[in-house]
């Protein structure tokens, strides 16, 4: 009854989260004019962005074989491509059990102990959350008025920002500086008061551990241009994306690193596929550069319904292909 419980709550939770979120995002929108509004969608760049839905899924599925090698695994690229592509869906229907269910999938169909192929996962976390923290402060930097416009709660309706002041002479970059430093020194005497040190230092020593675990891979230059061609395709999803309306397709490619970086943020709440927080950092970002606010909105809601519809189909067809690549308990070679 127990897991029951846990695993209702688990959906409802981060459906209740994206409702309300996608609620606050749209409720200006008119949807008595939801029809005209597709109707004026250049279908072709959308598809041309959605192919990169595809690409982002099976780089990491041939960056996540790189990582069994040096552990001893040598399983099939069908088996790690198929089983990242079932584990996205998973993480739209339960967010965060992706991973999970990619180690499980693996254990069964290739033999790979879970707590091996979890392990491999850390490592790979390590390297998105790298290359994440360095689109994030990019953006940042490239967009610092934009960013702090982000914060107020008409940001949608702000448009361009006004006035372009240098990052150092900015008030604000100073404020949420030295707001930073007390978070981190509060959060530090939170530790030494509660005793909270080993647990840190633990997590510390199991963050860098599974970075270290880098050194074996034996072809790391592939490794890292699979851990680019990721975020790139992220990247270009988003951007190509903004050509589907004239004037999302006005605000240009920093604008465009500037709402995905916001965005890439944005989807580390819990829902399903990012809904609700995606859209609403897209929508405001986009507001801030210029865009008019119902073609904001069309775009962001068709593009993340779209992907999230790829991801869904794509990961059932990928899970039947593996049920029946290992339907008399091979390993697929």
């Amino acid at each position: 009854m127990k897991k029951i419980t846990s695993t209702t709550l688990k959906i409802l939770i981060p459906l209740l989260i994206s409702a309300v979120i996608l609620f606050f995002t749209y409720r200006d929108y008119d949807f008595s004019r939801f029809r005209a509004d597709l109707g004026s969608i250049k279908w072709g760049w959308l598809i041309a962005a959605l192919s990169f839905s595809a690409l982002g899924p099976l780089f990491r599925g041939l960056r996540w074989n790189l990582l069994l090698e040096p552990i001893g695994y040598d399983v099939p690229k069908k088996d790690t491509v198929l089983t990242v592509f079932t584990g996205y869906a998973a993480n739209i229907i339960i967010p965060r059990v992706g991973e999970i269910c990619r180690c499980g999938m693996l254990e069964q169909n290739a033999r790979v102990p879970f707590s091996k192929g979890l392990g491999t996962l850390v490592a790979e976390r390590v390297v998105d959350a790298v290359l994440l923290g360095l689109i994030v402060l990019t953006g940042i930097l490239v967009s610092w008025n934009e960013f702090m416009l982000l914060l107020t709660p008409d940001a949608d309706t702000a448009g361009p920002a006004a006035e372009s002041v240098p990052l150092l002479q900015n008030p604000k970059f100073w404020i949420w500086t030295i707001g930073i430093i007390l978070v981190i020194i509060i959060c530090w005497r939170i530790c030494v008061k509660f005793r909270l040190g080993d647990k840190v230092k633990n997590f510390i020593l199991g963050f860098w551990e599974g970075f270290m675990s880098l050194k074996q891979i034996k072809r790391l230059p592939l490794f890292l241009a699979y851990s680019i061609g990721i975020w790139l395709c992220y990247y270009f999803e988003l951007y190509l994306a903004f050509y589907c309306l004239p004037s999302t397709a006005a605000v240009g490619p920093v604008a465009g690193l500037a709402c995905f970086a916001a965005s890439s943020v944005a989807v580390l709440v819990p829902t399903p596929n990012g809904a609700g927080p995606w859209n609403l950092a897209i929508v405001k970002m986009l507001g801030i550069y210029g865009a008019k606010l119902n073609e904001a909105q069309i775009m962001s809601f068709v593009l993340h319904f779209c992907q999230t519809m790829i991801y869904l189909l794509c990961g059932f067809i990928a899970w039947i292909a593996l049920k029946i690549i290992h339907r008399n308990g091979t390993s697929g070679e």
